[in-house]
């Protein structure tokens, strides 16, 4: 079991209750007084603030290397830095003390150890395996809820088409109503035999469970298990004269022969594998791993690494760690370089899996296609992620150096204005940081005194704006952004004046000749039409116009509705509303035949609608 060190306290993670001054210069007694056990190091800066956890076969050697060798990496060197106290635990072997750093890490996430940032744009597919009737559906958030989840998938319309064959094949349900088999009438998916409608009772919770099961070892891509299952059902129905059940058993069977077939990622080799390859891109690491399972490819999964500048065997052994601590580990992992203590990590793997993993670097054959697969996987994600980022960083340098900006414009927010002849009049503020949409920060208005007057209505907008950014004292823009020409600009140059704030940078962008304007001088700025800067303009002037133009819109649709079917007495919004997505327009209601009106509405409202139309009052 893991001992501590003799000189101070093991009590993990309390910090030394010596202050700053006094315990600094305990740190070079504590490397001379280290002992050649194998144990686990915790280091802390000045304020005793957790840095790293790490493990070691023998402590004195390992810890004092950091303070003796002239060839540390970068991130090392900032961590040497600032540690100013060190604790240690000793641990009997060093498969204890590499468990016990594993437990430490994912408890106190220490910022100079490698954390795993799981990509989470990919969706997954979710089966809500603890429900009585589970269902099916594609979700890009994974919680620890006892669902089932499988992916991520790339591209996402793989889900959605993953999703779309679970429900095809299996007829398991989408919906999160819940089941209590009491509902008059199934909807039309059980029509369609998408879904064997438990909301109903049409189908028993047990055979339901059935169907369940055979969703999950299909999502697994268990396919020789799934076959067998089938295969059993099918002829299980056949003896018992349930010939139309057998036949449905059938053609499932056929189509999940089919699909898997169809799958590109195939082996004859059966044992389940991990493949990792990585690639580094300006000190960001990307660790593509590919899982095999029964010779088939069954999810690819990203990790992305910071403050990397090599991908070598400690850092591998560092992400193979993170990752089986949550993970089941497979049967074979197969990697580019070998990891550090290979045995070791050998040992502890096999320690949660009941045997040690097959774990090596492939030399020839269809393994090495399948890791120089996975490595230009990482290469593409990291270019796809992070290559935009410097490519708008450079497009930045060249909008401040078009306008002559003071500083870098990282967040600019620009505004747009959208009525219909005076009507409905609303603004739109859309944010971009660092060249790419921010949608959790965009706002929209609605303008209070509606009237046809753009330049009153823009100075309202961003007057509201950046006075509830004043007051709530939060950060501003380094550029606004108006849609329009020199009259909006100079609308917004008041009201910005008006708040004291008339040091923000603007300008404005007008559509016709795309021509720039800045405050102080009537003369645009002409930018060439090829230029990523102009470019950038355009489509942040356009998003706002597009953000407007839709709150626009929905206001206007619901005058619509209002001064229509609402204005028959009895028919609220709701009515009306359930009618138009019935029968498409209100031209059409009135042209309905009674009995349609009645199935959609109900007696009453088709009562109302039917005297409306004939120019009556109800009851009359």
């Amino acid at each position: 079991m893991p001992r501590a060190g003799p000189r101070f306290p093991v009590e993990f993670p309390m910090a030394s209750t010596r202050s700053n001054a006094d315990r600094s210069p305990f740190l070079q007694r504590k490397l001379a007084d280290l002992p050649t056990r194998p144990g686990v190091y915790l280091y802390r800066d000045k304020e005793a603030n957790l840095l790293y956890v790490g493990k070691a076969k023998v402590l004195r050697n390992r810890v004092k290397s950091y303070f003796q060798s002239k060839h540390l990496d970068a991130k090392t060197r900032r961590l040497v830095s600032r540690i100013w106290d060190l604790e240690f635990i000793v641990c009997e072997t060093e498969l204890e003390a590499l468990v016990l750093e594993n437990n430490l890490i994912r408890e106190h996430r220490p910022p100079y150890n490698i954390m795993l940032r799981d990509d989470k744009s990919y969706p997954y597919v979710k089966l809500t395996w603890k429900d009585p009737f589970p269902q099916v559906f594609v979700t890009r958030k994974v919680k620890k809820d006892g669902s089932l989840y499988f992916g991520p998938f790339f591209p996402a319309s793989t889900a959605y088409r993953t999703a779309e064959l679970a429900y095809r094949f299996f007829q398991i349900r989408d919906c999160d109503i819940d089941i209590d088999g009491k509902r008059g009438r199934a909807c039309m998916k059980y029509q369609l035999h998408r879904c064997t409608a438990p909301c109903i009772a049409a189908v028993t919770q047990e055979a339901y469970r059935e169907q369940a099961k055979e969703a999950r070892l299909f999502l697994e891509g268990k396919r020789d298990e799934l076959k067998a299952r089938l295969e059993e059902a099918m002829w299980k129905a056949s003896e018992h004269s349930a010939f139309e059940q057998a036949a449905q058993y059938r053609d499932t069977l056929n189509q999940v022969d089919a699909w898997f077939n169809r799958q590109k990622a195939a082996t004859v080799d059966q044992e389940d594998t991990d493949y990792y390859g990585s690639a580094v891109l300006d000190g960001r690491a990307c660790v593509h791993r590919l899982e095999m399972r029964e010779g088939r490819m069954v999810g690819r999964r990203e990790y992305v690494l910071e403050d990397v500048e090599a991908f070598d065997g400690a850092v591998l052994s560092e992400v193979l760690k993170r990752i089986y601590a949550e993970e089941p580990v497979p049967g074979r992992i197969l990697v580019e370089v070998e990891p550090e203590d290979a045995e070791l990590l050998r040992e502890w793997l096999g320690s949660m899996r009941g045997a040690k993993p097959h774990l090596a670097v492939p030399q020839r054959g269809d393994k090495v296609d399948l890791l120089t697969m996975a490595q230009e996987n990482a290469r593409l994600a990291l270019e796809r992620k992070f290559e935009p980022a410097r490519l708008n960083q450079a497009v930045l340098e060249g909008l401040q150096a078009f306008l002559g900006l003071a500083h870098l414009p990282r967040r600019m927010e620009c505004f747009d204005i959208s009525h219909g002849q005076g009507r409905e009049v609303v603004a739109s503020c859309v944010v971009f940081t660092d060249g790419v949409p921010d949608r959790k920060n965009y706002r929209r208005f609605k303008v209070t005194n509606e009237q046809n007057d753009d330049f009153a209505n823009m100075a309202e907008v961003v007057g509201r704006r950046y006075k509830r950014l004043r007051d709530e004292g939060k950060d501003l823009p380094d550029l606004v952004l108006i849609d329009g020409g020199l009259g909006q600009l100079h609308a917004a140059e008041s009201a910005l004046a008006a708040l004291g704030l008339d040091q923000l940078e603007r300008a404005s962008l007008a559509k016709k000749e795309e021509l720039v304007y800045r405050p102080g001088t009537s003369e645009p700025l002409r930018i060439p039409r090829t230029s990523p800067v102009i470019q950038l303009l355009q489509r942040i002037r356009d998003e706002a116009h597009r953000f407007a133009i839709t709150y626009h819109r929905t206001l206007r649709a619901k005058r619509t509705l209002q001064t229509e079917l609402t204005t028959i007495p009895g028919v609220g919004a709701a009515t009306a509303k359930k009618l138009l997505q019935a029968f498409g327009s209100v031209t059409a209601v009135r042209e309905a035949e009674e009995a349609a009106l009645v199935e959609k509405a109900g007696r009453a409202a088709a009562n109302r609608v039917l005297a409306w139309r004939a120019g009556e009052s109800p009851g009359s």
